[in-house]
């Protein structure tokens, strides 16, 4: 999985295994090896709610820290998590959103600033299904295109209220990160 991770002002990408067994980490297009451990759970609080975080060990690089991390709820944040992290006598915050999720948000504000539209493909994949047409009504929110990558359906919907100006796939289309797929004009 790919996720943003800003520390400090500088957001890095971070590309992590699947199978949950963390034993390499890409930072910025350089791969590390890794030994990431759980070493115990935050401490309850009076009413007996443990936190997300605790304490981890890392191996990075032939050296070995011992990490501190509890989550940071902040309500005005729902497309990411603030965590503190401590390290070395440092104090950190950082944030982490995932990157697929993060570019459908800006592609869905930077259309939504004009009286035109796209949904775009959020990664490559196959076309699976499109359930609108040219001159159809859409809602914000309702599914308009379906796309299947990594064994996956994912329901593309439209960020505006409006009407399909253009449908520019066909179920069983392969298509490119980033495609247009279809124009919506808003109302």
């Amino acid at each position: 999985m790919s996720f943003l991770v800003t520390v400090q002002q500088h957001t890095y990408r971070v590309d992590t295994e699947e199978n949950g067994q963390q034993q390499h980490i890409t930072l910025d297009e350089i791969t590390h090896a890794i030994d990431w451990r759980h070493l115990a759970p935050l401490a309850a609080d009076a009413k007996g709610h443990v936190g997300q975080g605790g304490r981890y060990s890392l191996l990075l690089a032939g050296k070995s820290y011992d990490i501190l991390v509890r989550r940071i709820t902040r309500p005005e944040q729902k497309d990411s998590e603030s965590y503190e992290i401590l390290i070395a006598g440092q104090r950190f915050e950082v944030k982490v959103e995932d990157e697929r999720e993060r570019l459908l948000a800006g592609m869905a504000q930077t259309a939504a600033q004009s009286g035109e539209m796209t949904v775009q493909a959020p990664m490559p994949g196959l076309v699976i299904g499109t359930p609108v047409e040219p001159g159809a009504s859409v809602q914000a929110g309702q599914t308009v295109v379906i796309l299947e990558a990594m064994k996956m359906e994912n329901d593309l919907s439209a960020p505006i209220n409006g009407t399909v100006k253009e449908v520019r796939v066909q179920q069983g289309q392969t298509v490119d990160q980033g495609a247009i797929l279809i124009v919506i004009e808003s109302d």
